[in-house]
């Protein structure tokens, strides 16, 4: 507690905490009253010393430094310091808000100790906060053939780009889900939800700023991850892009089909304006996604085509040649060409002409 007294008619002493007496003017109105300042100097201290415990034990305080440190370092780039500098006002911006809590005496709402976490969890925290740009999201439904392999190609990226894997199940009633658990970053359950639902479903909990999308029975390339960064990191406009997607099975016939289907088929319609691209190998901004309204959760077919027919109002949907993916042929091997040529052709007219959709010739 600190007291101010007067001395004199027109001027006050007080005496501050390293024992120097300090003159202050008053007013006429003040003088000849005695005044008492009292400033909270121990609540002060408190407040400081609850703000250090509270950082240092905070669960999540590492995963919000460590990451922004990063950023920070990464500043070499001219581009990045303005994203660097809202970083750090907005960093600053919340420790203000902490600290101002704490020098109220508004304990209520602050958890000041840590909670009971797994050491797994906190270090999954941190890396997640650190090495999230881009989110994966996979739907799945009794995928445990083919799931592995496809994780397995995500897990093997020649460049480590700071991403994260989402699985979203449709009620799988084999391994798929323990499987998924072993690799994924999140894993989702949701059963009876259309592929459309899924993958919203699976943006909606993305931490990353660009959503890729690849489907079970598909293998990313070893570059995958890292084409889609460099992509959209060259192009600000661009808020799209797929690939070629090749068979990892089959015979010449078999890629020359996937080839011209995935390959100059879906150029021609980027060129065309009416861009087809499919869902097994693509990505989007998530704020253009969103705008566009995400995939048509009451399609269970062609609903990825409806999405990029809407994407395209949004800005540039680019097609590059080294984002290359392999599915597998199940479908064909059941089906047959002749079969789902003719599928496929009955689905784009009724699309066309009616709005609706055929349902999706399932295999597993």
């Amino acid at each position: 507690m600190l007291g101010i007294e007067l001395r004199h008619h027109s001027y006050a002493h007080y005496r501050n905490p390293e024992g120097t007496w300090v003159m202050l003017g008053l007013s006429r109105a003040n003088e000849g009253k005695s005044i008492l300042i009292r400033k909270p100097a121990t609540s002060t201290f408190v407040a400081i010393f609850a703000s250090v415990i509270f950082m240092f034990n905070a669960p999540y305080f590492w995963a919000i430094i460590i990451p922004e440190l990063i950023r920070v370092m990464q500043c070499l780039d001219v581009g990045a310091y303005t994203h660097a500098a809202l970083i750090l006002r907005n960093q600053l911006q919340i420790c203000h808000n902490v600290a101002t809590q704490l020098a109220n005496g508004d304990f209520a709402s602050l958890e000041i100790w840590s909670r009971h976490l797994s050491f797994g969890t906190r270090v999954k925290g941190v890396l997640m906060a650190v090495v999230c740009d881009i989110s994966v999201i996979i739907p799945t439904l009794n995928e445990e053939k083919y799931l592995p392999e496809c994780l397995k190609s995500l897990a093997r990226q020649s460049q480590k780009e700071r991403a994260e894997i989402i699985v979203i199940d449709g009620g799988s009633s084999d391994r798929t889900v323990e499987i998924a658990k072993e690799y994924a970053d999140n894993v989702l359950m949701q059963p009876a939800f259309p592929v459309g639902a899924s993958r919203n479903l699976g943006a909606k909990h993305a931490a990353g700023e660009i959503l890729a999308f690849i489907d079970a029975d598909t293998m990313a390339c070893d570059d995958w991850l890292a084409v889609i960064g460099r992509t959209f990191d060259s192009d600000s406009a661009a808020v799209g892009m797929t690939g070629p997607t090749l068979p990892f099975e089959g015979t010449y016939l078999d890629r020359l089909a996937y080839r011209v289907a995935t390959g100059w088929a879906q150029r021609l319609s980027l060129r065309l304006g009416r861009p087809h691209v499919a869902g097994f190998n693509c990505a989007y901004r998530k704020a253009a996604f969103w705008n566009a309204g995400g995939f048509d959760e009451d399609r269970v077919l062609s609903e990825d085509v409806m999405l990029s027919l809407r994407m395209r109002h949004q800005g540039r949907i680019l097609f590059n040649p080294d984002m290359v993916a392999h599915t597998s042929l199940r479908r064909i091997k059941k089906y047959g060409y002749p079969y789902l040529t003719t599928y496929y052709a009955i689905n784009a007219a009724m699309m066309l002409l009616f709005n609706r959709t055929l349902g999706y010739p399932q295999v597993r």
